[in-house]
């Protein structure tokens, strides 16, 4: 199920489940995401979710921004995305996001309490626990010089609340960084992302608020360096 992560400023509000078919977001108390802001309208956006999908859209006109840029039409969402809706962000991530078709698929065959797995199928299931997040961080300057963070979430923040922070999302294809809070967005190979959301290679470096950092796709390329 898809959920929604809303903050303020970089402090967590409140965690929404994605479960209907269409969801307001706005100051209303009726609505289903409930923003208390005078800088949020009644009725600001709707999210529509259809066949696994979910898009978000503005209602009359009012300014939504996902990844910081402004949307006027139904925008697909991707795991990591973040709405900007006046000073809340929504981050909005997949459920599934981290686990490959056949994975998913034998999870849900062996979920059901008719079927009694095969060989095969289990043989298939434990070759693709690899493919879960297991991405690194390692801090190449600073006080914290050394220290490795794993991406075993489908989220992780990277900063501190007030100062620049950016979130790596873990999708299908890869990791991804985006620009959460702050002035200056983070810098990979010395090149600002800007607005984007920019995947991660192997080594790449990353430069937030002054502190270096290094991704690694596994964590035994990180415990090598």
């Amino acid at each position: 199920m898809p959920k929604l992560t809303l903050c303020f400023k970089g402090r967590f509000i409140g965690l929404h489940n994605l479960s209907a078919s269409a969801v307001t977001i706005g100051r209303a108390p009726d609505a289903g995401i409930h923003i208390d802001s005078l800088a949020v309208a009644e009725r600001h956006a709707l999210l529509t979710l259809e066949q696994e999908q979910c898009h978000v859209s503005p209602i009359d006109n009012h300014e939504v921004r996902v990844n910081r840029r402004p949307v006027n039409e139904p925008t697909l969402l991707c795991h990591g995305d973040i709405i900007q809706i006046g000073k809340h962000e929504l981050i909005f991530a997949d459920d599934t996001t981290g686990l490959n078709p056949a994975l998913t698929q034998n999870l849900r065959s062996i979920g059901q309490p008719q079927d009694r797995p095969d060989k095969d199928t289990l043989d298939q299931l434990i070759s693709s626990i690899d493919t879960l997040p297991s991405g690194t961080i390692q801090i190449q300057s600073g006080r914290h010089l050394g220290k490795i963070i794993p991406l075993q979430r489908g989220l992780t923040r990277l900063g501190f609340t007030g100062n620049e922070c950016a979130v790596i999302a873990h999708r299908d294809d890869g990791y991804y960084i985006s620009h959460l809070e702050g002035d200056n967005p983070p810098q990979v190979n010395n090149q600002s992302i800007g607005d984007s959301s920019v995947r991660l290679q192997e080594g790449d470096e990353i430069l937030l608020g002054g502190i270096r950092m290094r991704f690694h796709d596994r964590i035994e390329q990180s415990a090598a360096i």
